[in-house]
């Protein structure tokens, strides 16, 4: 083909002849070098690899960052589902970038790969089968209750959700032979300050022939004999010193400084070890400090930290079986789930649900905060959450277990 060289002699763009004598119009191209779809194309390309990118840089920091710098805490509040959501749709989006959905796919993958473990996937749903519960099993509660049963709420038809009535119901209805409680306490409607309840002694009268260990806000009800009761003190595991912990005027101090009580219990010629953890939650700091500030930021950090060191600690010389349950407010994409000490095995896998959760957020159950471990001379046959019922922002925890060397004496039937 040849270009009629007049036009372009005349400054009018050129026409392409054709040997057959033809003629064809050039191909025009928007402005800026590209026809609309090509531009668009590029875009969305630039977009998808960012984003990619972006979030394996986000999973990499959080991986390194997670439970060490007080800085961390507020990413450490993503629902843990998103480390599994986000890069399989990035994967499901890459055909849009076809000139480079390969290079794209990486650091998706890459990123689904460094943040399965954060994602809460209860995989093992898929094929484990907890050992049926024998004779003599012992079954346990674990609940947060939500500032116990001070809070009296309606519904959307004007019905009471919550009562002291109502609450006492629930508890006995989990027919359970232990009970670990957190949250017995009060809020002052004023500063938000920990009050005791209003009648302490209902829970006995509730639970007659139960055994009661308090602490602070902690309750364990046992229908064994309580061999052992002593709440871990986080005050020594601290690695900065705290003038208002606890708070002078603090009319419920243990709340403070001890957020795991220990009790053990005689069970059927054997001692276990309960551990009812309520351990403090990564937004809040000491009650003076102001929220929002680095200060607050810090003493939230170095008291969660002094929370597992605490636990850690005790668990390593107890000589006993364990069974550690509560509110951890720790999901599962929190490292400091992780420094718990490795005689301690999740019970996660006795649930049948592949993405357990136990507390909400608008609406939304996302969370898993809530947790039982157990040492491994300790076996798991039943495991569920139980929902609360509008009782309690957390749903509360039922597990059925048994010690394997007590089922070989006949001490234990």
């Amino acid at each position: 083909m040849t270009a009629d060289r007049s036009a372009v002699a005349d400054g009018t763009p050129p026409e392409v002849v054709h040997n057959s004598g033809a003629v064809e119009a050039p191909t025009r191209t928007a402005e800026g070098g590209g026809a609309p779809g090509s531009r668009r194309r590029r875009w969305i390309t630039w977009v998808m690899l960012g984003a990619s990118g972006s979030w394996l840089v986000f999973v990499a920091a959080h991986r390194g960052l997670s439970g060490r710098v007080w800085w961390w805490n507020l990413p450490d509040l993503a629902p843990p589902l998103l480390f599994l959501a986000v890069p399989v749709l990035l994967l499901a989006a890459l055909p849009l970038a076809r000139p480079a959905r390969r290079v794209g796919a990486m650091p998706a993958v890459a990123a689904l790969v460094l943040g399965w473990p954060c994602a809460g996937v209860n995989i093992a749903a898929l094929w484990h089968r907890p050992p049926p519960a024998p004779a003599d099993a012992i079954t346990v509660f674990s609940w947060n209750t939500w500032y116990w049963d001070q809070l009296v709420r309606t519904g959307p038809r004007g019905e009471p959700i919550r009562d002291p009535d109502r609450f006492y119901r629930f508890l006995r209805a989990q027919a359970a032979d232990v009970y670990l409680l957190q949250e017995h306490l009060y809020l002052d409607g004023q500063d938000w300050s920990p009050l005791p309840v209003a009648d302490p002694e209902r829970v006995r009268r509730e639970f007659p022939g139960f055994h009661v260990a308090v602490s602070g806000e902690l309750v364990t009800l046992s229908r064994f004999p309580i061999v052992l009761d002593r709440p871990v003190d986080l005050r020594p595991w601290l690695a900065r010193h705290w003038p208002a912990l606890p708070p002078a005027d603090s009319r419920l101090p243990d709340y403070h400084t001890v957020k795991t009580l220990r009790t053990d219990l005689l069970v059927f010629g054997s001692v276990l070890s309960f551990y009812n953890a309520h351990l403090y939650v990564p937004v809040v700091g000491l009650p003076t400090r102001g929220g929002g500030t680095a200060e607050d930021g810090l003493a939230r950090q170095d008291l969660r930290e002094a929370n597992y060191l605490a636990v850690a600690a005790d668990v390593a010389d107890n000589p006993h079986p364990v069974v550690l349950a509560g509110d951890l407010n720790t999901s599962p994409a929190m490292r400091q789930l992780r420094t718990l000490p490795d005689r301690l095995v999740d019970a996660t896998p006795a649930l049948d649900s592949l993405y357990p959760t136990s507390w909400a957020r608008y609406g939304l159950p996302l969370w898993r905060l809530d947790w039982v471990f157990t040492t491994a001379d300790v076996d798991v046959h039943r495991y569920r959450m139980v929902p609360a019922g509008g009782l309690s922002d957390h749903s509360g925890q039922l597990v059925v277990v048994s010690l394997q060397d007590c089922r070989e004496r006949t001490s234990c039937r």
